[in-house]
């Protein structure tokens, strides 16, 4: 606790909106951060980052707001991830995807938006003016490039 206290002393002496909140009720708001070990720099680079152009007039309770949002947002984009069977090792590779028929059918899907959009300008009379293929290049470079079958 002591520590906590310490930290958060450095922290109000850094970040101007909070000078005016008790100690303990700021060490109190910020517990999370100071559980998850950060130090009175990346405090403070947190609570400058939100760039305030006003001052709160009741700081603690903001702080408090805020950080209940992150963890609130975190969560649900970890429920996301674990519902759409998001796996980060799989995603890092160059144009992985976990899922190759769903990659195929969207690949499928805008080759024949291209050729349906070509065929639209075409009649109207405004395709390509050059003798290639655009639309092929496009098609032939999608189908190409992500390692899922045609």
């Amino acid at each position: 606790m002591q520590r906590g206290i310490w930290i958060t002393r450095q922290v109000r002496a850094r970040v101007q909106w909070t000078q005016g909140v008790r100690l303990r009720r700021l060490e109190y708001v910020l517990r999370p951060l100071l559980d998850a070990g950060l130090d009175a720099d990346t405090i403070a680079a947190e609570l400058h980052s939100w760039m305030l152009t006003w001052r709160p007039a009741r700081p603690a309770e903001y702080i408090r707001v805020q950080l209940a949002k992150q963890v609130s947002s975190e969560h649900t984009a970890d429920q996301c991830e674990a519902a759409e069977g998001w796996n980060e090792e799989e995603a890092s590779g160059a144009l992985a995807a976990s899922r190759p028929d769903l990659v195929r059918s969207v690949l499928d899907g805008l080759a024949a938006g291209l050729a349906a959009y070509s065929a639209t300008q075409a009649e109207r009379g405004l395709d390509d003016l050059g003798d290639h293929d655009a639309a092929g290049d496009i098609a032939e470079f999608l189908s190409g490039s992500t390692g899922v079958p045609a």
